[in-house]
């Protein structure tokens, strides 16, 4: 796969993220007061994203890492997914590095 099939790939499921993300309230996370919080930064990041800022593979990628922001807040009910975006993001950090 490709770059460009990887990034377009990650879109969608960091949209299935964002979604998710959204239905959360509370907690707490490193860098985070609440899910609420979270989500908006994912949002925020995620569009980033796809206009082209390509530093926010190295933002994602920490929120998404093992036991990070990602895994505090979604839990279990996300564990598939944000395991699959950390793999993309992990391929895409190390090939524009």
């Amino acid at each position: 796969m490709t770059d460009s099939e990887k990034l377009k790939h990650l879109y969608l499921l960091l949209d299935e993220a964002e979604e998710l993300a959204s239905q959360y309230t509370g907690g707490y996370s490193n860098a985070f007061f609440s899910a609420e919080e979270f989500h908006l930064a994912l949002a925020s990041s995620i569009a980033k994203l796809k206009d082209g800022d390509k530093d926010q593979i190295n933002i994602l990628w920490l929120w998404f890492a093992p036991t990070c922001s990602w895994d505090d807040f979604i839990t279990n009910d996300g564990l598939v997914l944000g395991n699959k975006i950390f793999e993309l993001l992990d391929e895409l950090k190390i090939n524009n590095q």
